[in-house]
């Protein structure tokens, strides 16, 4: 999204007199992904996206922070970074907010349009580019694009300490798997090993959390569950049975309204 200079001018200050120089983004910060759309109908790279969302109540900053899918040693997928270098302030994330990222920014053969995501990853060689969306872009790993495995995936959110595969624990904010991952990637800094992973979900739906930012750190399956695509917007689950559990209670309402439109 568009920063307003005069709201940086004014607020990059005072976090410097208040809080001592500004800080990249911390493992103990509440930056978590909302939602993955990783089993789009037909040739679906393109199509797929991630939302990241600040549950926390302070502004966090991803200048420098990485998101890979994987897991393992050797580096044969691609770890990708935010612009900027870790401790940096020019690229903040605001309490509530929450960020759409694509694969490819450009308007698909089929739904979502993600022509207006915020974010979207980037490889030199024959990556789809939008101009007017910036990049998230390969610094280790093979030339290819983000790939969301559809029998099984992970994918994790780094302070950027590190940008080698496999991303080390102590520098990871967060992190899910789901169905048959064969490398999956730690959950927290605190859960380097995830225990039980998110279901599948057919082609189509999404992974979501019931609740904004609700995150257990326990395992994938305690807290992802099916979802309706809502790219950049709330998630609306694929049945909303699965979110009437207590973890729900803040975004039920909004949830609910959301399954009426």
């Amino acid at each position: 999204m568009v920063r307003s200079a005069i709201t940086l001018a004014v607020v990059m200050p005072l976090v410097a007199l208040c809080c001592g120089p500004a800080m990249g983004l911390e493992v103990w910060n509440r930056v978590v992904f909302n939602e993955i759309y990783y089993y789009v109908p037909g040739f679906d790279i393109h199509n797929e996206y991630i939302e990241i969302m600040n549950a926390g109540g302070t502004v966090a900053y991803l200048d420098g922070a990485v998101i890979t899918d994987e897991g393992d040693d050797g580096m044969p997928e691609g770890v990708f970074r935010f612009p900027g270098i870790h401790g940096g302030y020019q690229y903040p994330i605001q309490p509530g907010e929450i960020l759409l990222i694509a694969v490819d920014a450009v308007p698909g053969e089929i739904e979502p349009d993600l022509s207006n995501a915020d974010w979207e990853f980037w490889h030199p060689g024959d990556d789809n580019d939008n101009p007017d969306v910036p990049n998230i872009v390969l610094v280790t790993g093979s030339n290819a694009d983000v790939a969301l495995a559809n029998a099984g995936d992970g994918i994790v959110l780094a302070t950027g300490v590190d940008t080698t595969a496999a991303i080390d624990c102590w520098t990871v904010v967060d992190g899910v798997n789901w169905g048959n991952v064969s490398d999956p990637v730690p959950i927290a800094w605190t859960a380097c090993t995830d225990y039980e992973y998110a279901d599948l979900v057919p082609q189509g739906n999404s992974l979501g959390r019931c609740a904004p930012g609700v995150d257990h750190n326990a395992t994938s399956n305690a807290d992802w569950f099916m979802m309706i695509p809502t790219p950049g917007e709330q998630n609306l689950p694929s049945f909303p049975s699965d979110c009437s559990s207590p973890v729900g209670e803040a975004s039920w309402g909004t949830i609910k309204a959301l399954y009426r439109r």
